[in-house]
């Protein structure tokens, strides 16, 4: 502020001083005229020059003052529309001129900061809806384990009774254990605090991986896992993540699978796509869910009393969609397909 003050200041004293310079040349032009031609009227004649001049020179000067004043004028209602972010034409759009280009980079500027405060907003709701989610689904499980650890306070109960007491705290504390580790995968994905490490790698690795994680569930649940690879490649992806992907998947159709029913887990090429199914011979799934069932925390009208929160296709979807692909579920004649779909390329 002080070295624009000082800076204005030599400004108007230079600017005064060129205007008595002028003054003083004209007048030494007519003293000049005059003694040379000794003619009063050509003195006066170049003193009146002179005159005109210094006062073109100001209403030139009065004009540059006012271009400027009006320029600034206009230089503020831009940074006006930019403090409320608004594009509002100031300056014309086809022109070539300095102050064309800084309204088009304003312009700019504005379209960045509604794009980065609409990413704030969509990660603000999704914060307030993770916690929302989050205390609906710790009530149950909070609840049972006050009540079922008064209930084991009581000295009188029977033994049979504290058996099944504490049967009901240690499903309640796997329940709340599982949730933890669903939820901090899902914020720690959501927030881009996890790096995807995405390279070219076998794609039959990761999913024969995503196959060993579930081999034990689905021998208890005495279900089948038949592998069908059609295409041995090497694609673009993170073979952790897809791996997880790929477990939730098989992991739901175990869970919700009949005894002695078969999973089939298949590995294609279609074009320039890699195609990773898993399909079951569970219930299909109706028309009305399955817009619903890759929601956080949805469960369908079969899930009956079986374990779950209602993560896993949820989180599948955000792994694949976070690498460029797609997730989707085709009903089929008795059974229903859910396709991985990712670049080959």
């Amino acid at each position: 502020m002080d070295k624009y003050i000082e800076n204005y200041g030599k400004y108007t004293k230079r600017v005064r001083m060129l205007y008595v310079c002028s003054l003083l040349l004209f007048v030494f032009l007519a003293v000049f005229e005059y003694v040379c031609s000794e003619k009063i009227f050509a003195a006066i004649g170049a003193l009146a020059c002179g005159v005109v001049m210094y006062v073109v020179i100001k209403l030139l000067q009065k004009a540059d003052d006012d271009f400027i004043s009006e320029v600034v004028a206009a230089m503020s209602d831009l940074l006006d529309n930019l403090s409320e972010l608004k594009r509002q034409q100031v300056f014309p759009e086809n022109d070539d001129s300095l102050v064309s280009r800084l309204q088009s980079k304003v312009d700019k500027i504005i379209d960045a900061l509604k794009l980065q405060n609409s990413r704030e907003r969509l990660e603000h709701e999704n914060i307030k809806g993770l916690v929302s989610d989050l205390s609906h689904q710790l009530k149950t499980p909070i609840s049972n384990l006050r009540m079922y650890t008064d209930f084991l306070k009581n000295p009188d109960i029977s033994d049979d009774e504290r058996t099944r007491y504490l049967q009901v705290l240690e499903l309640a504390v796997e329940r709340l254990s599982f949730l933890s580790e669903s939820m901090i995968k899902v914020s720690r994905l959501e927030s881009g605090l996890i790096n995807l490490d995405v390279k070219s790698q076998s794609i039959n690795d990761t999913v024969l991986q995503a196959v060993k994680d579930v081999y034990v569930s689905a021998k208890n649940a005495d279900i089948t896992i038949r592998y069908d690879e059609q295409v041995k490649c090497d694609i673009q992806h993170d073979r952790r993540w897809t791996a997880e992907a790929c477990f939730n998947l098989l992991d739901n159709a175990i869970k919700y699978g009949k005894t002695g029913s078969e999973i089939v887990l298949s590995v294609r090429k279609l074009g320039l796509t890699v195609e990773i199914s898993v399909t079951d011979e569970n219930e299909p799934i109706g028309e009305d869910e399955r817009t619903h069932i890759f929601e956080r925390f949805y469960r369908g009208r079969n899930s009956g009393d079986k374990d779950g929160v209602g993560i896993g296709l949820y989180l599948s979807r955000e792994i694949i969609e976070k690498q460029g692909g797609m997730l989707s579920v085709i009903p089929q004649k008795g059974g229903n397909k859910f396709v991985i779909v990712l670049q080959s390329r």
